[in-house]
C-alpha cells in the first residue's frame, strides 16, 4: 500500500449582447417566401487545434448588407463574408482545459440567424471521466525562492473546501496540491504568485509557467479515520489572474474543475538542508515489527521492476520503528527473478536533483515530500514514541543486501549512510519472514 500524506479550468465567461436565441429564427407567415436563411449546420464542433469552417446561406437578390458577428473573439478570430452565400469562419486553437463556445450571428435586412461553435478542450473530451466541480474556500501558498532553478521562483499551493480545521485535517476532505515554477516575485516582502497559465508536465522541463511532477502535485483525500491518501494528476492546468485561481486536473477517472477567489498570503519557506535528525550512528531495531514484501511492477516507469519492503511496529505506525526499502531489480517487471542481490543508492539525475537515477539493482534514496522532511518517500527510517517522531533519516547512500533463503525466510543487511552534513552510519542484520 503506497500512501503519501502531505498537506496540502478555466470556465471561460462569455459575454454577448444580442437577441435571445428564442428569436433566432425569422418569423414567417404562411405563404411568404424567406428572403434570408442559413443553409449549413447550426451547431459546429471544432477540435482544440482550431481551423476554419464555412457558413452557407441564401438570400433573395444582392447579398450586400450581410453582417456576421461573433460574441467571442478569442474563439472566432476572423469572419470573411466577401463571397456571396458563404462566410468563412476562422477558429483559434484552444489551449485551455475547458471546452469553449462562441455564437455567430448572421443578419440581413432586419432578419438574423445563429450558428453556435463548440470547441473541444485542450485535453480532449471529458467523456469517461467523472466531472467534479469544487468551489475552494481555503488555500495555503508557499514560496521556496530559487533553490530548484536559478532566477526562477518555486511556489506551492494547496486548495481545499473546508479541509483544514483548528484540529488539523477534516475527515472525508479533499485537497489539491500544485507545485509550480514561475518568475521571481517582484517584492519578496509582499509575495504574490505571477499571473499566467501553468501547465502540468509529466517529464518536467523546468521552465517558467509549468507544473512540476515531483511528488508534490496531486489530489489528496482523507478517509473516515482521518488517514490521507494521494492520487497523482495525469493532466492539469492552473490559471492565475490576480485573486482568482482556476484549476482543471485529471486523475485516472476524475476531472476536477476547481475555482478559488479571494485574498491569500504567501509564506516564504526556508527549507532545511538535511532531512536526517540523527546525531550518531544507528542500528535499526526490528524486534517488535512485522515486514511485508510487495512487487509493484514497473511502478516508476523506468523499464525495471520496483519492490517495497516495509516494516511496521505491531502496535501501529505511531509506535516503534517504521522502515521502508524501495528498490529496483531488473527488466522482468512481473517480479519473476526475485529480490536476491546487493543494491546501491540510485542517486539523482544530473538534470533534476530531485529525480532518482533509476537503474537495475539500485534502491531509491529517501527524499522529502514535506518541508521539514517528516513526510518522505523512497528508502527511509522513522522511529516513533507515543505518536511523536523521535528519529527520521533517509537511507541515502551505501548498500542494501537482500537474500531469499531456502526455508521461506529472508535476510536483510543494511550498511548505509544518512544525508547529514557529517553522515551517520545506519546498519541492520536481520533474518525472518516477509508477508
Amino acid at each position: 500500500m503506497r500512501n503519501i500524506l502531505c498537506l496540502f479550468l478555466m470556465a471561460l465567461s462569455l459575454s454577448f449582447v444580442a437577441c435571445d436565441k428564442q428569436d433566432s429564427t425569422p418569423s414567417q407567415q404562411p405563404g411568404e417566401s424567406v428572403t434570408f436563411a442559413i443553409t449549413s449546420e447550426k451547431e459546429i464542433s471544432m477540435p482544440a487545434e482550431g481551423g476554419t469552417f464555412v457558413i452557407t446561406y441564401t438570400i433573395d437578390g444582392d447579398h450586400t448588407g450581410v453582417v456576421a458577428e461573433a460574441d467571442n473573439s478569442e474563439v472566432v478570430t476572423a469572419l470573411n463574408s466577401s463571397q456571396q452565400g458563404v462566410i468563412i469562419v476562422s477558429v483559434s486553437a484552444n489551449s485551455e482545459f475547458v471546452e469553449r463556445e462562441a455564437t455567430i450571428r448572421v443578419s440581413f435586412d432586419g432578419e438574423s440567424d445563429y450558428v453556435v461553435v463548440k470547441q473541444a478542450a485542450a485535453n480532449g473530451s471529458a467523456e469517461g471521466y467523472e466531472v467534479v466541480y469544487v468551489d475552494a474556500n481555503q488555500v495555503t501558498a508557499s514560496y521556496y525562492g530559487d533553490r530548484l532553478i536559478n532566477d526562477m521562483g518555486r511556489y506551492w499551493l494547496i486548495f481545499s473546501k473546508d479541509g483544514f480545521t483548528d484540529e488539523g485535517l477534516a475527515k472525508n476532505a479533499e485537497f489539491f496540491r500544485v507545485d509550480i515554477l514561475g518568475p521571481m516575485p517582484v517584492d519578496e516582502d509582499n509575495i504574490t504568485i505571477p499571473d499566467g497559465t501553468y501547465l502540468f508536465e509529466y517529464e518536467p522541463s523546468f521552465t517558467p509557467y509549468t507544473m512540476l511532477n515531483l511528488g508534490n502535485t496531486d489530489y489528496v483525500y482523507t478517509d473516515e479515520s482521518g488517514e490521507a491518501w494521494s492520487v497523482p494528476f495525469t493532466e492539469a492546468q492552473l490559471i492565475i489572474q490576480g485573486n482568482t485561481m482556476k484549476l482543471v486536473a485529471r486523475t485516472t477517472d476524475k476531472e476536477f474543475h476547481l475555482t478559488y477567489e479571494g485574498d491569500y498570503a504567501v509564506d516564504y519557506v526556508e527549507v532545511p538542508e538535511y532531512i536526517s535528525t540523527l546525531t550518531d550512528d544507528y542500528e535499526i531495531d526490528l524486534s517488535h515489527c512485522e515486514g511485508t514484501l510487495s512487487c509493484y511492477g514497473d511502478y516508476w516507469e523506468c523499464g525495471v521492476c520496483n519492490w517495497w519492503i516495509e516494516f511496521l511496529d505491531v502496535d501501529g505506525m505511531k509506535y516503534g520503528t517504521y522502515l521502508v526499502l524501495d528498490f529496483l531489480t531488473d527488466e522482468y517487471v512481473n517480479g519473476s527473478s526475485g529480490i536476491t542481490g546487493t543494491y546501491r543508492s540510485s542517486g539523482f539525475t544530473e538534470e533534476d536533483p530531485t529525480k532518482p537515477a533509476f537503474a537495475p539493482y539500485t534502491y531509491v534514496p529517501g527524499m522529502r515530500i514535506s518541508d521539514d522532511g517528516n513526510l518522505m518517500m523512497g528508502s527511509l527510517l522513522q522511529v516513533y514514541s507515543d505518536g511523536v517522531g523521535v528519529v527520521q533519516a533517509p537511507i541515502f547512500d551505501g548498500t542494501i543486501t537482500l537474500k531469499e533463503n531456502n526455508n521461506g525466510t529472508y535476510t536483510i543487511v543494511i550498511d548505509a549512510l544518512d544525508d547529514a552534513e557529517k553522515p551517520n552510519r545506519i546498519t541492520l542484520n536481520w533474518t525472518g519472514y516477509l508477508y
